[in-house]
């Protein structure tokens, strides 16, 4: 079983639409589409009931503690890394419905820092694994809701290696770069020195 990148973005990554103007309370937020459920479901640890309750949670019957924490860890420049290849697939396999049922069914709650939390899902989620827009957010001082706004990508493409950058001098510096191994040294040398000069 190998599970490509494709499919974890499928799994895990929210269409651009589906990300609303604004954001408040994150126990809400999250539950809006499958791909923020199962992010969830993979980074937070979780056991059933409410953690604000006195006492000792008596569990019912089916509850369970969440069993898909960590079947994958998301790193802040949009790389992973696969723990439990099982439970990631069947994570991934879950429907919308059947997500919301195991997340209420087992009573989990994650409510904290609300837009510190929805901040993370759209810098370390989105703005890493699509390429159309670039979200960000203003308001934090708006008790009532957290703005997330977007601003559309433009991309410059080297047609021969498709490394692209909304930059086009650093487009621009990878095909030099391409060709440096090829100049005389004394060329190398000089290029070095104006390079760094310009702190490049």
């Amino acid at each position: 079983m190998n599970i490509s990148k494709k499919q974890i973005k499928k799994a895990f990554v929210s269409e651009v639409k589906d990300i609303s103007e604004e954001g408040y309370n994150n126990q809400d937020w999250y539950q809006q589409d499958a791909q923020r459920i199962r992010y969830i479901l993979a980074t937070i640890e979780m056991d059933p009931g409410d953690p604000y309750s006195e006492g000792e949670k008596q569990l019912e019957l089916g509850q369970e503690s969440n069993r898909y924490y960590n079947c994958i860890q998301f790193d802040d420049n949009g790389e992973y890394q696969i723990n439990d290849e099982q439970k990631l697939s069947l994570l991934m396999r879950m429907s919308y419905d059947e997500l919301s049922d195991y997340i209420h069914k087992n009573e989990f709650d994650w409510i904290g820092d609300d837009y510190e939390h929805i901040n993370e899902y759209l810098f370390n989620i989105m703005n890493h694994w699509q390429d159309e827009v670039e979200f960000d957010t203003e308001g934090y001082d708006n008790p009532d809701y957290l703005t997330i706004t977007r601003r559309g990508r433009e991309w410059n493409v080297d047609p021969q290696t498709g490394y692209k950058s909304e930059n086009k001098h650093e487009v621009a510096y990878n095909i030099l770069m391409d060709y440096f191994d090829e100049l005389p040294e004394e060329t190398k040398v000089e290029a070095h020195k104006r390079l760094e000069a310009v702190e490049c």
